[in-house]
């Protein structure tokens, strides 16, 4: 802000500061530290619209008891699996806890891998979770009478990950 040096002239001039610069894009962002990790800490609902039909098929009702018996065996199969796959994560995720535990009563410093493993623990457990609930809700429609439409044997695809909040 500046006034005019003429008293009998009263000049008010402001000047403009500079805009600020632009906002680096997401792509120019450094990756993050690697003390950092980011872990799924809720699940994203996605719904979907089922219309009612009165017409059925009488077919595709005898049919739906062997595709329920099949859907079934292969959800089974993919929990053993991905249990199979989470015990031995949580296995390893003890034994380096414990060893996390004695490093901090000691040196009172966490532990860098104990930490990573933790989170890859964490990151699988979720989405193994995630893509279960997610195969069984997508045929919970057919397999309780609501349409017709017989779902795809094959597992759900990794759900997306949405970044933010806050862990409890």
């Amino acid at each position: 802000m500046s006034y005019s040096s003429n008293p009998s002239e009263k000049k008010f001039t402001y000047e403009i500061p500079p805009p600020p610069p632009p906002l680096p894009s997401p792509q120019a962002l450094p990756p993050p530290s690697p003390a950092v990790a980011e872990v799924p800490i809720s699940y994203h609902v996605q719904t979907a619209t089922i219309p009612f039909d009165e017409k059925a098929s009488r077919l595709e009702l005898i049919v739906r008891i062997f595709w329920n018996i099949l859907i079934s065996l292969v959800s089974f199969v993919y929990s053993i699996a991905f249990g199979i796959i989470i015990l031995f994560y949580s296995i390893a995720a003890g034994i380096l806890n414990i060893i996390n535990f004695f490093k901090i009563l000691i040196t009172g410093k966490r532990w860098k891998t104990a930490f990573d493993w933790q989170a890859k623990l964490i990151n699988k457990s979720a989405t193994y979770y995630a893509r279960l609930y997610n195969y069984s809700m997508r045929r919970a429609p057919y397999m309780g009478l609501m349409t017709d439409k017989r779902p795809s044997l094959e597992m759900e695809p990794e759900p997306p990950r949405i970044s933010g909040g806050t862990p409890a």
